[in-house]
């Protein structure tokens, strides 16, 4: 509301006029302000022309009802430049005399519009800058800073009004004399050229002394210098951007035409080289890398630094496609082998796509600069050392069924599939000459005594089986290639897409247990891989061998399609028993690693329980079952293969009943309708693989149903769906605001609400501590806020973008996070603390740690930022884990800050140097905290009960107020 003292000001002094959409006004008067009495008011920076806006509006901020709007003369600079306010509608504002405000008996009335002026102003000109340099020293309103030349300085939180004890520069370009006042909101920064100690004041002592008013000059002069800057910089943008997106059509359209004539041209050049439509040399190279990879790269949104755009770094392109890589180092000899495609970084060169040839061996290399594709000899390939990068495509982000892995498997080895497919059905082919050769041996040659065709038959036979072996080895090889080729991807990807999985997903489920669902993936791959394409090929082969029967003896061939039925009917059905056992055995065995894991997680505890032997009673039950239902299941097998080892001397004792039956042995019947000698053996050889082949296609088809079990075990992680799917939005870089809107939500559909209505909203910089009851919703509304789970009604939001549509992993990059029961890595300090920001250096970890008071301890340990630590990092306290943690979450300076019950197992000095340290941030904290004394210097202090916030208010506020905030407070005390 605006301040009586004012509202009457304007009526006496001013005049009070209404401004909307069509009734703008340019504030051009320095010795005018305007007070905003009904409405809100649109600040816009705009080019004049003869007094009048022309061209584009820049807009800077909003000036709500009973703010202030100051009047700046830019009519002189060589573009002239001024304000633009346009009102909402209904809105009226007050004119009121620059002298008549300064004169004002009581200056109280001024600090709260005067401060937002100028917070909103100096936040205007910082925020085209990205990214946002990293301040060396923050202060206080009301502190001493002695800063060292060249260190940026930041306000921590609100606005600080600083005389220049020397020369700076205002947001690195704006100078600003010796003596000068500047008011610095939090989100800016100054530098001074030498060394002077800098006092700030806040707004209201700024205004006591007239200081306020000359800051306010300084701000003007500063906006008019560096705004108008920015405002060509955004033409300049603009017309970058429509040329680049006409380069971008042209390149697209040539693109498509070299797609269209692709057919026509070189075979030698391939399908890659047109993948990817952007003359970024890198960008064309990943294209190439997963086109040859099976899929199609998207261009990553355009980045700018300092207005200007930038061209896609790696991280940029894999973060946009979901797509991880990893470091592949080039050993000597690495051409000889396929480590399928491959990118390479070079420091001073173009990057290059490394891809293997699938059948004649070998590698081709593409330049993405001139396009070439080219074979890689042995000796440019002993050129390119170091290490290059290896990419995994991720699977859909929908739910997968079992026919989709199947698929993809297939997809991932289909050239190993279709070698293993041709050598085979040559193998095939030659393998029936035998039964053919057979009856010549027998019919022709040995009754002819004729020894040159034995021995030429011999040799062929020989020749034939030497040729067969090395068709079946060949096939076995390709069989590998795919298993491995498959696998590895395949392992990858599911590893991929358990990582990416919404974290409601691990609620329900133990690690354990999610271990070997991920493992039981790799069955199906298994199975798919050799196995589907061996059982195609010997049905075939079955196929032809019983057509060779036929050809002999239709007769006796009934009879043999007789005795396979007889045969296979009891394997399908110990087949289907072992399916069922099979199932239990998988369940089983998930069950009990899970369990495993757990036990050998809690031994501490079970241990100080003295309960180990009744864990190791629980677990022994659990394997006893998975045991016996192995038995079972493995003697069920046995008795398969026993009845198949049997088949073979059964059927024959019935196929030669059945000869003797029907008159067909050898020189049987009054007509010689017997068959002779070479035909009956012919057939049997035949009837042999036949048999055989149908066996193990039996065998197989067995196999693969039994991945029905396997599928269902692995079926949460494959139908569940990863947070990156649904071409969510990327947020860009926040600014720290975050609203909760009439949130609710429930953990189950028939639990009661946890919370109904709930709506709270913090400012970008503010301090905010939530305190409450044990059970009140304090962890579950930062587990909303991370994304963690999703709410029934309502919305979270982050500068106005509701989290449901943002990409989740792309938010919290920009989040740093200390979570109740925190763990440390194994592996070094240095790694803990730098988390995944590979970028950092240890110097801005030892900055890190130094902020939450952890950074004696590091030097009092012999090796330092390299000590390890282990799984259970049992080698540091537990107030030395939560300031590791704490260090992790600030190393990366993000723009907001989340911490539940960060500080409760620190001591009271360190937790003074964590508190001073995060009052000292220049970002958005939200603070869980059951320990009231590290929330006593919070802007804001929320009290959550019952899924409510029943109180707000500042630690003093709520102390004088009384309720449920000071009732806590005294119980601590107590």
């Amino acid at each position: 509301m605006p301040s009586p003292a004012l509202i009457e000001l304007a009526h006496r002094h001013g005049e009070i006029r209404p401004i909307a959409g069509n009734l703008p006004l340019v504030l051009e008067d320095p010795g005018s302000a305007w007070l905003v009495l009904e409405g809100e008011v649109e600040l816009f920076l705009v080019p004049l022309e003869d007094g009048k806006p022309a061209g584009l509006r820049q807009h800077l901020f909003s000036v709500p009802k009973g703010g202030l709007l100051f009047g700046i003369d830019g009519s002189d600079l060589p573009a002239p430049v001024g304000l633009l306010a346009v009102g909402q509608v209904g809105s009226v504002i007050g004119r009121l005399p620059l002298d008549a405000l300064r004169a004002l008996p009581e200056q109280p009335p001024l600090a709260a519009p005067v401060e937002a002026w100028a917070r909103e102003m100096s936040l205007a000109m910082a925020r085209p800058i990205a990214p946002r340099p990293r301040l060396a020293g923050q202060f206080r309103p009301g502190e001493r800073i002695d800063p060292q030349p060249g260190q940026r300085l930041g306000c921590a939180q609100g606005l600080g009004w600083v005389t220049l004890p020397a020369p700076g520069f205002f947001l690195d370009t704006g100078e600003v004399e010796q003596g000068e006042t500047l008011p610095l909101a939090a989100g800016a920064w100054l530098e001074l050229t030498r060394a002077a100690p800098l006092d700030s004041r806040d707004t209201a002592a700024a205004l006591a002394t007239g200081e306020a008013w000359a800051g306010l000059e300084t701000l003007h002069r500063q906006l008019l210098e560096l705004l108008p800057l920015n405002l060509r910089l955004a033409a300049v943008d603009e017309a970058n951007r429509l040329r680049a997106r006409a380069e971008a059509d042209l390149s697209a359209g040539r693109a498509a035409l070299d797609r269209l004539a692709a057919p026509l041209a070189d075979r030698a050049a391939p399908a890659e080289a047109a993948q990817g439509d952007s003359d970024d040399p890198l960008l064309r190279a990943v294209g190439v890398v997963v086109a040859a990879l099976g899929g199609t790269l998207a261009p990553p949104p355009p980045r700018r630094l300092h207005g200007a755009l930038q061209p896609p770094t790696l991280e940029d392109i894999l973060r946009a496609n979901a797509i991880r890589a990893r470091l592949v180092q080039l050993e000597e000899g690495w051409w000889r082998r396929d480590a399928g495609p491959l990118l390479l970084l070079q420091e001073n060169a173009p990057p290059l796509a490394l891809l293997p040839r699938r059948f004649r061996g070998g590698w081709r290399v593409y330049d993405p600069v001139s396009g070439a594709v080219s074979a890689l000899s042995a000796r440019d390939a002993a050129r390119l050392g170091g290490a290059a990068q290896s990419l995994t495509l991720p699977l859909p982000a929908r739910p997968l069924s079992g026919f989709s892995i199947i698929g993809r498997v297939l997809d991932w080895g289909r050239g190993e599939a279709a070698t293993m497919l041709g050598l085979g059905a040559a193998a095939g082919a030659l393998n029936l000459g035998l039964p053919l050769a057979t009856g010549v041996l027998v019919d022709t040659v040995i009754p002819a005594y004729d020894l040159p065709k034995l021995v030429e038959l011999g040799l062929v036979l020989g020749l034939l089986a030497g040729v067969m072996l090395l068709l079946r080895y060949a096939v076995q090889i390709a069989a590998l290639r795919m298993e491995g080729h498959a696998g590895t991807r395949l392992q990858a990807a599911i590893l991929d897409r358990l990582l990416r999985l919404p974290m409601g997903f691990f609620r329900d489920h133990n690690a354990g247990v999610l271990a070997k669902r991920a493992l039981a993936i790799q069955a199906i791959q298994q199975a798919v891989g050799g196995a589907m394409v061996g059982s195609l090929l010997t049905g075939v082969l079955a196929l032809i061998s019983l057509g060779i029967m036929a050809w002999y003896s239709p007769a006796l061939t009934l009879v043999a399609l007789a005795c396979l039925a007889v045969l296979l009917v009891p394997g399908v059905l110990l087949g289907w028993l072992r399916l069922r056992q099979e199932r239990d055995v998988v369940r089983l065995a998930g069950d009990s690693a899970g369990l495993l894991l757990q036990l050998a997680t809690g031994i501490a505890k079970l241990r100080l329980a003295a309960a180990e032997h009744r864990a190791f009673l629980r677990w022994s039950r659990l394997q006893a079952r998975l045991a016996r239902q192995r038995f079972l299941a493995e003697q069920t097998q046995s008795l398969a293969e026993l009845l198949n080892g049997l088949g073979l001397p059964l059927a024959t004792a019935a196929l030669f009943a059945a000869i003797h039956a029907l008159g067909l042995a050898p020189g049987a019947g009054a007509a010689g309708n017997g068959l002779a000698l070479g035909a009956l053996l012919g057939f049997l050889n035949a009837f042999s693989q036949c048999l055989g082949g149908l066996t193990a296609m039996m065998a197989t088809a067995v196999q693969i149903a039994g991945l029905r079990p396997v599928y269902a075990y692995a079926a949460p992680i494959l139908q569940a769906v990863p947070e990156t799917g649904g071409g969510r939005a990327d947020p860009g870089r926040i600014s720290g605001a975050i609203e909760v809107s009439r949130l609710t939500f429930r953990y189950a559909p028939d639990a009661p609400a946890l919370f109904d209505d709930l709506s709270v909203s913090i400012a970008a910089g503010e301090y905010v501590a939530v305190v409450g009851p044990s059970g009140s919703g304090k962890s579950s509304l930062l587990r909303l806020l991370l994304g963690f789970e999703a709410p029934q009604s309502g919305a979270v939001l982050y500068d106005g973008q509701d989290l449901q549509g943002l990409d989740p992993q792309a938010l919290r990059r920009q989040l740093g996070v200390v979570l109740q029961g925190g763990r440390l890595l194994p592996g070094s300090l240095l790694e803990n603390i730098l988390g995944p920001n590979l970028h950092l250096t240890e110097a801005e970890a030892w900055a890190a740690a130094e902020q939450v008071g952890l950074a004696e301890d590091i030097r009092a340990m012999p090796m330092r930022m390299q000590t390890v630590i282990s799984d259970s990092g049992s080698t540091l306290s537990g107030g030395q884990v939560q300031r590791v943690l704490l260090a992790r979450a600030v190393v990366a300076r993000p723009r907001i800050l989340l911490l539940d019950e960060a500080t409760s197992a620190l001591d009271n000095r360190t937790q003074a140097v964590v508190t001073e340290s995060l009052d000292r941030l220049n970002a958005t904290r939200l603070v869980i905290a059951h320990r009231l004394s590290t929330v006593v210097h919070a802007d804001r202090i929320l009290v959550m009960k019952d899924g409510r916030i029943v109180e707000s208010g500042s630690f003093s506020e709520l102390m004088e107020r009384g309720g449920v905030f000071r009732e806590l407070a005294e119980r601590q005390l107590v």
